[in-house]
């Protein structure tokens, strides 16, 4: 089993990164257990800018899955979103970093036939309801 990252050890990963913050967002895991939603996440999966991959390829040899994501390390895995002024979604900056936007997560949650995906519902569903308040 993998050694899973805590909020701290996770922000740790993230400040080593080889990019601009403003060029990439956190998705996922770990963008829930940056919200204090969830308590660990196996790796950060992230999205990038156009400008951001390429400041990716100048710092890692990345190698590109079969699914379109790119392995960054063996803790980061990316997806490139394309151009800043085109992006398919609108990050949010919770803290010093920019995370996938919760309610467009929670959207792919319910969508997801994941099994770990369905378990993540009440609790995107606690956090957006406490949100609202």
């Amino acid at each position: 089993m993998e050694k899973r990252m805590n909020k701290k050890e996770l922000i740790e990963l993230l400040e080593t990164i080889k990019i601009d913050r403003e060029e990439f967002w956190i998705l996922s895991s770990s963008a829930l257990v940056l919200r204090d939603i969830y308590p660990d996440a196996g790796d950060a999966d992230i999205a990038v800018t156009d400008k951001g991959l390429e400041q990716l390829k100048n710092n890692y040899e990345l190698k590109q899955k079969d699914n379109g994501w790119y392995i960054v390390s063996d803790k980061i895995e990316c997806v490139c979103d394309g151009p800043k002024e085109n992006l398919k979604y609108k990050p949010e900056k919770v803290g010093d970093y920019y995370l996938q936007n919760i309610n467009e997560y929670y959207a792919y949650l319910l969508e997801s036939t994941r099994e770990k995906d369905k378990q993540r519902i009440p609790l995107v569903e606690k956090y957006i309801k406490e949100m609202s308040r």
